[in-house]
């Protein structure tokens, strides 16, 4: 179809270009997450700030409460908003933390930590202002 099509050629022009992309599958689902660009790990952090401080990035993410938050934060890595989060909530819990462990590492460690202290900067700023 169109779409596969349009998947591969993007999967070409990336490879071509030296951009690195992971494939994820969840629910039998091959997903591909291109290097995530600032709006898509901002969408990400709004989904993560209810993240417990751990000593890995798995036990942070399987701290997250249910799949339907985990598929929210993958859907922002994948496609850059919230449309193939219902989809991906379709997966286990353990998919959708696998891959969004995957799409995590491709942001450097230190932008990580950035992240992960805005996320909990901005989710301390609303819980005061209420």
């Amino acid at each position: 179809s169109k779409k596969i099509m349009d998947n591969a050629a993007k999967i070409v022009n990336s490879a071509v270009l030296g951009m690195d992309f992971e494939t994820v599958i969840v629910n039998s689902k091959a997903y591909v997450i291109s290097p995530p660009t600032i709006h898509k790990i901002a969408g990400v952090g709004y989904y993560l700030s209810d993240l417990k401080d751990a000593i890995t990035v798995m036990d942070m993410l399987r701290s997250l409460k249910d799949v339907e938050m985990a598929s929210r934060a993958l859907s922002w890595l994948i496609k850059g908003d919230e449309s193939l989060s219902e989809e991906l909530s379709k997966g286990t819990f353990d998919e959708v933390v696998e891959a969004l462990a995957i799409g995590l590492s491709m942001i450097s460690a230190e932008n990580f930590c950035r992240l992960s202290v805005l996320a909990k900067n901005v989710a301390n700023l609303t819980a005061k202002q209420k």
